[in-house]
């Protein structure tokens, strides 16, 4: 009996210790959304965080076929800095997990990363001027930027991410100009485009 208390209070004084002891793991960024097919700034997911000693990190990614290796090597104390291409996943939510070699932990990053392939559509609802300008209301199928392109050169991006929204154009319109009005959606993938008549 005096043995198995002995032992419990020594858990217990593990225990309590583990918790007092700051994590081995801070400042954790991770991308929320990317799109591996998208070719473009959000094609892979970055996953940073600073760690308090220097340590051989095995960084994977758990997906359904298995564990997909980021990075395993040596980091120094400090910023580690890994990125995910997310090829070959179906798209759907994963977490990055850190094994680290000589602190002997294993760290499961709470963050979130959601995998999307999907692109957007996008259709325009109405253009009507507006003074010197030329209104233009849209509909998204998900939030997305709208792109306006006007004789193959972008010339709008909105700052926000809508399903429904407008953007004004300041540029002369005439029966020849080309007008192509596209979506990007937060992942980065990118709509078909929609022509559009400037008549």
């Amino acid at each position: 009996m005096l043995l198995l208390l002995t032992a419990t209070a020594t858990a217990f004084v593990v225990t309590q210790h583990l918790k007092l002891e700051p994590s081995p793991i801070s400042q954790t960024h991770v991308d929320k959304v990317f799109s591996p097919v998208c070719n473009c700034a959000t094609s892979s997911a970055h996953i940073d965080f600073a760690i308090r000693r220097a340590d051989h990190l095995r960084i994977v990614v758990r997906t359904p076929s298995g564990s997909a290796v980021v990075a395993d090597r040596d980091f120094p104390k400090g910023m580690v800095h890994v990125k995910w291409d997310g090829r070959g996943v179906p798209d759907g939510i994963y977490h990055a997990v850190v094994h680290m070699q000589r602190a002997q932990r294993t760290i499961d990053l709470p963050n979130p990363i959601r995998v999307d392939t999907v692109k957007p559509t996008i259709a325009l609802i109405s253009m009507s001027r507006d003074g010197a300008q030329t209104l233009f209301r849209y509909r998204a199928s998900e939030p997305a930027h709208a792109l306006l392109f006007v004789n193959g050169e972008r010339r709008i991006r909105t700052y926000s991410t809508l399903k429904r929204g407008k953007f004004a154009y300041a540029g002369r319109l005439t029966a020849k100009t080309r007008l192509v009005l596209r979506a990007r959606d937060v992942a980065g993938n990118l709509s078909p485009p929609v022509k559009i008549s400037s008549l």
